[in-house]
């Protein structure tokens, strides 16, 4: 029961359902899928997000 309500809140690939690595620093965080098919960068300060698909 546990793990299936932490699974909702991780943040997952659209493309391959693998987790996304997270790198972030003070003025954005990025969000990327291992094989490379997702990346979302947010910049927190001007409240924008950015998606890539390949």
């Amino acid at each position: 029961m546990l793990s299936k309500l932490k699974s909702l809140f991780q943040d997952r690939c659209p493309d391959c359902d693998k987790k996304l690595h997270v790198t972030s620093d003070s003025l954005r965080c990025i969000k990327s899928c291992p094989n490379q098919h997702y990346t979302e960068e947010t910049y927190f300060h001007l409240n924008i997000r950015i998606v890539y698909r390949n």
